[in-house]
């Protein structure tokens, strides 16, 4: 684990690389036939194990589906803060719902200057694993008086969960697995898609940037964002590259699950935002799970090699990131801790 001085100095430093992230067409994958797809698998399969981060074009996201999730996110941001706060989960540990900012808080540094609004993969209130409090497992929290806003949110979620479906069928067999050997394993995931602003950041450097450097937990990362930049990426040899907004793409990104899974093939990137712009800025990441009691081991996938990570539960692994990197949920685990 960084140390507080190792993490400011990744929050701090500048760019340092002119190279550019690959883009990738998914046309020829949804479309062609098996040489196609078979192309379009090395590709993607190369830009993952080389940067852990590519452009997507032509991903069968329509962009009316886009608009339409950047315009609900700014209406739920203009709303009072009591209107948002209303929208908190209501269980601990969940990932739906508004969080406020300063929530995202890693160790030694300052909390990231950002809040968001999340919802995930639609559940009953009587679902098992919502009654029995498991992380993750929860109803929606969705504001009261935004109309339109969940049909819209919601029709965004589910056609990024398509996309990224076939983003991880094309990453299976690029790896020599069948093709649906991810998603088999997504039966009833808790993929999350969140709404986040950045509000315009404060330019000393040790009061926060928008997001800290950081890797994502789970499988793979779908994200838009609006025309501000600020997405920065970092190199295996730690160099950082600028990652522009571009409004035909969806940026992939590789998870800390997914490098598991492939046993280090794939790179879970080092990544941050720094909204140096003054202006407001908003972006909508999808960040895709398993089932959450889904086994995540590199022996199940073929041409491992000699086999570098142990096998861990997905859920448990993503829901302990979270529990240090999240002040509510690891004051929610101080409170349900057993007495000394």
């Amino acid at each position: 684990m960084r140390t507080a001085e190792q993490q400011n100095a990744l929050n701090t430093a500048r760019i340092s690389s002119t190279e550019r992230l690959p883009q990738i067409d998914l046309h020829p994958w949804l479309f062609g036939d098996r040489a196609a797809r078979l192309q379009v698998a090395r590709r993607i399969a190369d830009a993952c194990a080389r940067y852990g981060f590519f452009y997507l074009y032509r991903h069968n996201v329509p962009d009316a589906l886009r608009q339409g999730g950047f315009e609900a996110a700014e209406r739920f941001f203009a709303m009072p803060v009591d209107k948002r706060m209303a929208c908190r989960p209501t269980a601990a540990r969940q990932i739906r719902g508004y969080q406020p900012l300063g929530d995202t808080k890693r160790p030694g540094i300052p909390a990231d200057l950002k809040e968001s609004f999340d919802m995930g993969f639609p559940l009953a209130a009587d679902d098992p694993d919502v009654l029995a409090g498991l992380p993750f497992h929860s109803t929606n929290s969705w504001p009261a008086d935004l109309p339109g806003f969940r049909r819209a949110i919601e029709a965004l979620y589910f056609s990024k969960l398509e996309c990224g479906r076939h983003v991880l069928r094309a990453m299976a067999l690029a790896l020599g697995a069948d093709e649906n050997f991810f998603v088999g394993q997504c039966e009833k995931p808790y993929t999350n898609m969140r709404l986040v602003h950045y509000p315009p950041q404060d330019p000393q450097p040790d009061a926060g940037i928008g997001a800290s450097a950081h890797s994502d937990r789970g499988i793979i990362t779908l994200l838009l964002n609006d025309s501000n930049g600020g997405l920065h990426v970092e190199t295996a040899n730690g160099d950082w590259i600028d990652a522009p907004p571009d409004p035909q793409a969806i940026i992939v990104n590789v998870g800390d699950l997914m490098t598991r899974w492939s046993n280090g093939r794939f790179r879970s990137a080092i990544h941050r935002v720094v909204n140096e712009t003054g202006h407001e800025r908003y972006s909508i990441p999808q960040f895709h799970h398993p089932s959450y009691r889904a086994v995540v081991d590199p022996a199940q996938l073929p041409g491992a090699g000699t086999i570098r990570y142990e096998p861990v539960v997905a859920g448990e692994f993503v829901a302990h990131g979270l529990q240090r990197d999240r002040k509510s949920w690891s004051e929610a685990a101080a409170e349900t801790a057993p007495a000394a």
